[in-house]
Order: C-alpha cells, then sequence, then structure tokens
C-alpha cells in the first residue's frame, strides 16, 4: 500500500541582499520575486534604491526548473498548486529565519516587504506567522490570495499596505483587479490603497522609488 511520509529536514536557501547592515541601518525591504525569476536579477531593479540607511534582502524561492526545455535559463518559483499548503507552512518557515536574520543583522531597523508578482500572494499568506511582520507591504503586479486564514487577516491590519497595478499588465488585467478589491472588502472589510503605473507586468522604476520612500514614513 502507497504511503506518503513528511520529514522535517534542514536544508540551505539562497538569499542575496544590498546594502550594509549596522545599526544606522533604519530600513530593511524584504523582496520577494516573481514566477520563474533568479534573485540575482530580480535585485537589479533595487540597486539605484540602497543608502547608507537602507539595504535590501531577497530570499529566493525553493523550487528551480528550467524555463525552456530541460536545459538552459534557470526560474525559481515559491509554490505550485501541488501540496500547496505544505508549500505555505515551508514558506511560512523560511521567511521566518530571514526575518529573525535582518533583526539580528540591523536591529534598530524597520522591516517592510515588496513583492512582484507571485511575491505578493507568498507574503501575505506568511505575514503574521514565524516572526513574520513587517511594517509595511508593497504588493506589486501581483494577486492577493482569496483564502487568508485569521492570523493572516490580523496581522494585515497592522500593516501599511499598498499596491501597484500596470495599466496593460496582461496577468492582472483591469477586470482582475477591481475583483480582488471587491473581494477583500465584501470578505474581510478590507480596502487597501492602490495606486496605477503606465505599462505592463514589471517595474516602473520611478514609481518604485517614490512608493518605497512614502512607505518608510
Amino acid at each position: 500500500m502507497s504511503q506518503t511520509h513528511w520529514m522535517p529536514v534542514t536544508q540551505e536557501q539562497r538569499v542575496d541582499s544590498l546594502g550594509t547592515f549596522s545599526d544606522a541601518t533604519n530600513h530593511v525591504w524584504v523582496g520577494l520575486h516573481g514566477y520563474g525569476q533568479l534573485v540575482q536579477f530580480f535585485a537589479r531593479h533595487f540597486r539605484s534604491l540602497v543608502s547608507e540607511e537602507r539595504a535590501f534582502v531577497f530570499p529566493q524561492g525553493p523550487h528551480k526548473f528550467y524555463l525552456n526545455g530541460v536545459q538552459g535559463r534557470v526560474g525559481a518559483s515559491w509554490m505550485t498548486k501541488d501540496e500547496r499548503l505544505v508549500d505555505i507552512s515551508n514558506q511560512r518557515k523560511y521567511l521566518g529565519f530571514v526575518f529573525q536574520w535582518i533583526k539580528q543583522q540591523a536591529p534598530k531597523a524597520t522591516i517592510h516587504c515588496v513583492g512582484f508578482s507571485q511575491g505578493v500572494a507568498t507574503i501575505m499568506r506568511c505575514i503574521g506567522y514565524e516572526d513574520v511582520q513587517p511594517s509595511a507591504i508593497l504588493a506589486w503586479a501581483g494577486s492577493w490570495p482569496p483564502d487568508l486564514d485569521e492570523t493572516n487577516r490580523a496581522a494585515l491590519e497592522e500593516i501599511r499596505f499598498k499596491a501597484c497595478f500596470g495599466t496593460q499588465d496582461e496577468y492582472i488585467t483591469t477586470e482582475k483587479q477591481q475583483e480582488m478589491i471587491g473581494h477583500y472588502l465584501e470578505k474581510y472589510n478590507f480596502e487597501p490603497l492602490v495606486s496605477v503605473y503606465e505599462g505592463g507586468h514589471s517595474f516602473d522604476a520611478k514609481k518604485l522609488a517614490q512608493e518605497i520612500s512614502t512607505l518608510e514614513k
């Protein structure tokens, strides 16, 4: 008879950073990449935003795969629909370690999060668990999970939340945006701040800088 066994094991996970960490670091942003991205490329969007007081940390999704076929470029993702609850539980533990590490490196810093695409749902499902309690979340071009639990919901109330969507995003269309806003208002009585930028499923550098600076205040 076939059986499934889940075994807790210790693994090493990649986390990149930009900037330096010290008592002078006031803000640390945790950046969660989108589907099929690797942190060394994702981090490039934030290089110009590093300062003496601001640093960035980029955990990489634990699932890696070839983007086309069985060779060539590699991408990473946070989860799939297969055994999704196990993946979510693992994400919470993983990001909990990341938050604890940041607090050790920059004990006086306020921790914020910026999620892109798949990274948005990832951080929203993790807040409230395992020390994952950022001061603010910048949710960029990503879907909001329709199934927040009570812990996520309570944590969301304590966070400054801002969503940004592109006017020509092929994945998060205007209709999808309105559907998510309506769902969160009806189910969770939560109406986040939302703004748009001209463009598709990508970052707008100028607006990204503006939103990060605003959420730090």
